[in-house]
C-alpha cells in the first residue's frame, strides 16, 4: 500500500546513478507492503527524476553524483523560514522516502494552492497516492500534470501503471463479491477493504474492514485502514479517532503513528 495499509520498517534505499535523455535517474529499492507498484517522481534538486520500484537486485550507491540527503527536520525547519516552491517540493520527497506518503500530500497540495499549473506537484501527488493505494485519486492527479504538460513522459508513465493496477483491483474485487459469505474470513475481508480502496470505494472499504474487526477485533491494521479510508475521504477527524483505536490495540504500529501524523497535518495546515 500503500502507506500505512499494512506493517513495514522498509530499509533505507540503496540508489546507483543513470543518464537516461540527459537527465539523472535514481532506482529506489522499497518494500511497498500490499502491492508492488512502479512510479516515477519529479524533484526539484538538480533536475533528478526517482524511479520507485519494488522488483529487482539492491542497487549500489553512488556517492560522487548524489546530493547529500537532508533530513526531514531540517527541510521542515528550512520550509518554515523559506517555503518556496523548490523547497517544499524536496520536503514532500522526504516524507515520500520515509515511506509517510500522506504527509508529503499537504505540501504538494499547498504549492497547487498557489499554482494549479505546477505538472511537477501533481506528478508527485500521483506518486504520493499511488503509495496510498488511492488509485482513483492517482490517475487524476497524473491526468492534471498532462493536461498541463502534455509531453511530460514521467506523468504518462505514472498514468500508465496506475491505471493497469485500477483495472487489477476492479477484477479482484468481482472475483470476491462471488465468494459466499459463509466462506469469508477476517483475510478475506481485508483483502476485498484494499481493493475497494485502490479504485475509490472508501465507504465499501469501510465496511470491508469493520467486517474484519468483526472477526478480529484485535486487528489494529483493520482500524489503521479505515482510518486512512476516512483520510482520503476528507474527514480527517474521524481518522484520528481510528487511528488512536489502532494504535491502543497496538502501541508499536508505526503506520498508524504515521497516518496520525498525516491527520494533524491536514487539520493544523492553513486554511485558504
Amino acid at each position: 500500500m500503500s502507506f500505512e495499509l499494512s506493517p513495514a520498517n522498509p530499509p533505507a534505499p540503496k540508489v546507483q546513478s543513470a543518464r537516461n535523455l540527459g537527465e539523472r535517474q535514481h532506482l529506489l529499492r522499497r518494500a511497498i507492503p500490499t502491492i508492488s507498484f512502479r512510479a516515477i517522481l519529479a524533484l526539484s534538486i538538480g533536475g533528478l527524476l526517482v524511479n520507485w520500484c519494488l522488483s529487482g537486485k539492491a542497487l549500489t550507491h553512488s556517492a560522487t553524483e548524489t546530493a547529500p540527503p537532508q533530513t526531514i527536520s531540517s527541510l521542515e525547519a528550512l520550509v518554515r523560514t523559506s517555503p518556496t516552491a523548490a523547497n517544499r517540493i524536496n520536503l514532500s520527497l522526504a516524507y515520500i522516502n520515509d515511506n509517510q506518503p500522506g504527509r508529503a500530500i499537504p505540501v504538494l497540495n499547498s504549492i497547487i494552492g498557489e499554482d494549479e499549473k505546477n505538472a511537477l506537484a501533481w506528478n508527485n501527488l500521483c506518486v504520493a497516492n499511488t503509495m496510498l493505494s488511492a488509485y482513483k485519486t492517482a490517475i487524476e492527479d497524473c491526468t492534471r500534470a498532462l493536461q498541463i504538460a502534455p509531453d511530460f513522459q514521467l506523468a504518462r508513465n505514472n498514468l500508465k501503471w496506475v491505471e493497469d493496477e485500477n483495472r487489477k483491483a476492479i477484477v479482484a474485487i468481482t472475483a470476491q463479491e462471488q465468494v459466499a459469505p459463509a466462506r469469508r474470513d477476517a483475510a478475506s475481508y481485508m483483502a476485498e477493504g484494499l481493493d475497494d480502496l485502490h479504485i475509490g470505494n472508501y465507504d465499501q472499504a469501510i465496511k470491508a474492514w469493520q467486517r474484519t474487526l468483526d472477526l478480529d477485533p484485535k486487528n489494529a491494521l483493520a482500524a489503521n485502514n479505515i482510518g486512512t479510508a476516512y483520510m482520503l475521504s476528507k474527514q480527517s477527524a474521524t481518522a484520528k479517532s481510528w487511528f488512536v483505536k489502532a494504535l491502543a490495540l497496538d502501541p508499536s504500529l508505526q503506520i498508524a503513528k504515521n497516518n496520525m501524523a498525516w491527520a494533524i497535518d491536514e487539520e493544523t495546515k492553513p486554511v485558504k
